[in-house]
């Protein structure tokens, strides 16, 4: 550096006390503009970094703000780029007395609306290289025409090759931990699947052996009993109208826990009738023996919403609604439970509440069906959320889940809540 002079090795020096402590990429370049802006008077400065293997290019400005600014978030390909010949290494720099029309920078394709938007007339464009290859440009402009020369040339070349190392490897970094943070959640979602369908799979082998359990204990057991009464009534030749009648209703009797268990393995209303008939059928059906009565009421704000949803999705959403009811008939000791559907464009929410003697606090351990509504809460990206309605008892559970236009749902973050682990 014998040819370099005082001033410059000056300010080289303060761009090294600028860079020092920043582990930003953006935040490093405009500590830097400030001081190559005492070399270099400037009411624009970028550098365009080569992402990819030179496939794409990132944007990181100082001074005049520009849309290329978003290229730091969403970089795009460099063929695109209107300093995209110094960037592959076809001209060592541009300079132009007036970028707006200067055809070099203008061509099909060209990210080139804020050259005329911000009005970056004077420009110089150096490449920045590290480890001997070119890795991005230097853009330093000005609103005015005419202003730099090849003297400012060599100052920038100069001021490239002294950030050009420093930046490159804060964006190496910044890239790195963005691909490890990919990778870690990644791995956080195909964990939560994962666990998620282990507890599913278990959960649906404890329902196996309950029906198994209900059909054993109670079905059979009727249907036994229906069966000795057919025994008898041959034995005696005869059967009197009363002894039919009781007859028929041990039948009948036998048919409804039948479809009790048939529509607990498929949710037959849901596909005939829809979400809210569906859980309005399971709420009357739960209550129905209930000692001392339990009133319900439900409420459909959201003009059928629920059935835009993708079947699985839809499916899921009535399992927890139907689990929720289910804590509420066996454990709440309510004299009321309600069901309120509601949306917003952005989402759709389902609220069970109940009157009974309310949830434990959080930090209980989610277990049981507790533990399934929010594995199938988790499966299906809804937030679940279950707390106390008041000092008083009481308990509220809400699924939210997200609308969007393509049917897709997205994973909403779980807030701190209170589990109904009663």
């Amino acid at each position: 550096m014998a040819s370099v002079s005082p001033i410059l090795v000056d300010r080289l020096l303060a761009i090294s006390r600028a860079l020092a402590g920043h582990i930003d990429p953006g935040e490093a370049f405009r500590a830097t503009a400030v001081e190559i802006g005492r070399l270099i008077p400037h009411d624009h400065m970028d550098v365009a970094v080569l992402m990819h293997e030179g496939a794409s290019h990132a944007c990181y400005e100082a001074g005049y703000p520009t849309s290329w600014s978003g290229l730091a978030q969403e970089p795009l390909p460099t063929h695109r780029s209107p300093v995209r010949a110094v960037l592959w290494g076809e001209i060592p720099h541009l300079l132009t007395g007036d970028a707006v029309a200067d055809p070099r920078f203008h061509f099909e394709g060209a990210l080139d609306g804020p050259i005329f938007s911000a009005e970056l007339r004077s420009r110089i464009v150096v490449p920045l290289r590290a480890r001997g290859e070119i890795v991005g440009a230097l853009n330093i402009s000005r609103h005015e025409k005419d202003c730099y020369t090849l003297g400012d040339v060599g100052i920038a070349q100069h001021c490239a090759d002294f950030i050009a190392p420093y930046i490159f490897a804060l964006i190496q970094a910044a890239g790195a931990q963005r691909a490890m943070l990919a990778e870690a959640e990644a791995r956080s979602r195909e964990e939560l699947l994962r666990v998620g369908a282990s507890r599913l799979t278990e959960g649906m082998e404890r329902e196996r052996r309950r029906m198994a359990m209900d059909l054993h204990d109670q079905t059979l057991a009727d249907l036994a009993r229906v069966a000795r009464q057919v025994s008898a009534l041959r034995s005696q030749g005869v059967a009197r109208a009363a002894q039919l009648a009781d007859l028929e209703r041990e039948v009948v009797s036998c048919l409804t826990e039948l479809r009790h268990i048939v529509d607990d393995m498929r949710p037959s209303v849901l596909e005939l009738f829809g979400f809210r008939d569906a859980v309005e059928a399971h709420l009357n059906r739960s209550v129905s023996r209930a000692k001392p009565p339990i009133a319900v009421g439900i409420a459909d704000a959201s003009d059928g919403s629920a059935d835009d949803l993708p079947e699985t999705t839809r499916t899921a959403l009535y399992r927890i609604a139907q689990e929720a009811i289910n804590n509420a008939v066996r454990h709440a000791g309510a004299s009321r439970i309600e069901v309120h559907i509601a949306s917003t464009p952005a989402e759709l929410t389902v609220a069970i509440t109940d009157d009974g003697k309310g949830c434990r606090p959080a930090g209980t351990n989610s277990s049981g069906g507790v533990g399934h509504m929010r594995t199938r809460a988790a499966l299906i990206g809804a937030r679940l959320d279950i707390g106390r309605i008041g000092p008083g008892g009481g308990t509220r559970v809400e699924i939210a889940i997200a609308r969007q236009a393509d049917g897709e749902n997205v994973a909403k973050p779980v807030p701190a809540s209170m589990e109904a682990g009663r």
